[in-house]
């Protein structure tokens, strides 16, 4: 019996992702310097990349990257830690969830960047009314995913566990919890995401400091390189906010299967 075809070494999907971006970086670089793209609205990628370096060494980029950083954490601790609490809640008991249905269709489709004004009426127009608008949206993510990862639960176990002894706090943090746990990280993962695209929209329209105002500021001056320069470094930050809290999962949940088509 013959061994099965090894996969060719260029579609390890390490060599995928790592060539797709190089084609399209060399693409993008040879489109702005022979002309078929306008340099002054798509500037190459190197002049791009001595622009970057040119930020961080005078500290402009610097700044702007440690106040989103901080207010993207601050945002996602807000929405995870009640997010969670209240989805196992909406999971665990049915008339929590019936209360709660309502407000949770009601305020989710809202973009969460229009709460800004009333945090702003209640908290002042500072950090605390910027955090808790970039909170939101998340907050209902995490929740839903947490109280779909407790409905998910085989009832067959449930009964077992109860049969067995495991009840009230035995019963929680034995079985509810961790049958929910690949739910719950799904949900921090999209909120982590959310939080961050919402962070920068709030930026831009009500911070003087951040990558979001920075992003603003540039396109309004028509610095064009500075404002790449910011995409790149938002989009980074989407790239590790979204790996980073898939290898925390893989490393807290080794025994999720994971579903893949191998060719």
């Amino acid at each position: 019996m013959g061994s099965a075809p090894r996969t060719p070494s260029w579609l390890h999907p390490v060599a995928l992702s790592g060539g797709s971006v190089v084609l399209l970086v060399g693409l993008w670089e040879w489109a702005s310097g022979t002309g078929w793209l306008r340099e002054a609205f798509f500037p190459r990628p190197s002049s791009v990349s001595a622009q970057f370096h040119a930020m961080v060494r005078d500290g402009t980029l610097t700044g702007h990257l440690e106040a989103t950083l901080s207010r993207v954490g601050w945002a996602f601790l807000v929405a995870a830690l009640p997010g969670v609490a209240v989805g196992l809640m909406m999971g665990v008991w049915r008339a929590a969830r019936e209360a709660l249905d309502p407000l949770f269709a009601f305020v989710y489709p809202i973009p969460s960047v229009l709460f800004l004004p009333l945090a702003a009426f209640v908290l002042g127009r500072g950090e605390a009314a910027r955090v808790l608008t970039s909170a939101v949206t998340s907050f209902f993510l995490v929740a839903a995913n947490t109280m779909a990862g407790v409905r998910q639960l085989d009832r067959g176990i449930l009964e077992a566990a109860v049969h067995y002894g495991a009840t009230g706090s035995r019963l929680f943090f034995k079985v509810l919890l961790p049958g929910a746990l690949p739910w719950i990280f799904t949900g921090l993962r999209l909120g982590l995401g959310f939080a961050l695209i919402v962070v920068v929209a709030v930026e831009m329209v009500g911070a003087e400091q951040g990558l979001g105002s920075l992003l603003w500021l540039s396109w309004q001056t028509l610095k064009v390189r500075d404002m790449y320069v910011t995409l790149l470094v938002i989009g980074f930050l989407g790239l590790v906010a979204t790996y980073g809290l898939e290898w925390l999962r893989q490393r807290l949940l080794p025994w999720q299967p994971k579903v893949e088509v191998r060719r």
